[in-house]
């Protein structure tokens, strides 16, 4: 039995999906750089920087998507020089069929990003707190018939709607009465076309990421019975749970200043460096990866 490859547009939704793009700063480019969306992937090389060595070891191994942290590509282009960087990569990209996507800055503020990592790895006890928060929150409101409400309710969790700090599947349902009249051409799950219909319905509501709206949308439509879903979106104060830059936690244990580098050391893999009073205990710290 033949096997189905994933193409690139698939992989690039994945990643977004880990890393949206609306997370990502204004003067960063992040996203499918280099690529057709429907070409077929069969092996994934993942790198930091987007380096001649890179590509080379891709061709090696047969890899054709390759996913950077660093943008090859950080500004418009105005010419393309193929004897230098990054025209040299972007033609080689081009030549060899390789697909190039960076995830930076909108992975950098992931709520599974760069600062979660080193949270992780530092062993911090949580709920972590999130440094400088990032990106929108919605509001989403979709009616139902009372038999099919915790279908819906299900359908959005799984879109990831309904996170509100270490809580999920967070709804507030409320009883009323929906009317509609279908037109000629409806088949209404409720009623009969032609005639106005008053049934009874509950109002859902939600929270959801503004970058998983779509997403959202697209499942609770998925799981309604009607024909015609009556949905409303609209933006509310506040930012996405783990959304944005660093994370702050309790270690373990508190630890002198010594300790701590010794665990930052041995936890990342090498030499670290600390400024700090030497005979302070330590027990909060923040973490932030990138430039800061």
């Amino acid at each position: 039995m033949p096997t189905t490859l994933a193409s690139v547009g698939h992989i690039a939704e994945a990643v977004e999906r880990i890393a949206p793009l609306t997370l990502a700063e204004e003067w960063d480019n992040c996203g499918l750089q280099v690529g057709d969306p429907a070409a077929e992937v069969s092996r994934v090389l993942v790198a930091l920087t987007p380096l001649p060595e890179v590509f080379e070891e891709a061709e090696e191994k047969g890899a054709d998507f390759l996913l950077f942290h660093h943008p090859l590509v950080f500004r418009p282009i105005k010419n393309l020089n193929t004897a230098s960087y990054p025209g040299d990569l972007l033609a080689r990209a081009i030549r060899s069929d390789l697909a190039v996507y960076a995830a930076h800055t909108s992975y950098d503020a992931a709520p599974a990003g760069v600062s979660a990592a080193l949270a992780e790895a530092l062993g911090l006890s949580g709920p972590l707190g999130v440094v400088a928060p990032r990106g929108a929150l919605r509001k989403l409101v979709v009616f139902v018939p009372e038999e099919d409400v915790d279908t819906v309710a299900h359908a959005l969790a799984a879109a990831g709607a309904g996170v509100i700090g270490d809580y999920t599947e967070c709804t507030f349902r409320m009883r009323g009465i929906g009317t509609f009249r279908g037109g000629d051409e409806t088949n209404p799950y409720l009623g009969e076309r032609g005639r106005l219909e008053m049934v009874d319905e509950i109002r859902l509501e939600t929270v959801v990421p503004a970058h998983a709206v779509a997403r959202a949308k697209e499942a609770a439509t998925a799981a309604h019975p009607y024909e015609e879903a009556a949905m409303d979106v609209y933006p509310v104060e506040g930012f996405p749970e783990g959304c944005g830059y660093g994370r702050l936690g309790a270690l373990p244990e508190p630890l002198t200043s010594g300790e701590l580098r010794e665990r930052v050391a041995g936890s990342l893999g090498f030499q670290a460096r600390l400024v700090a009073d030497s005979g302070r205990r330590i027990e909060w710290i923040a973490v932030l990866g990138g430039s800061g």
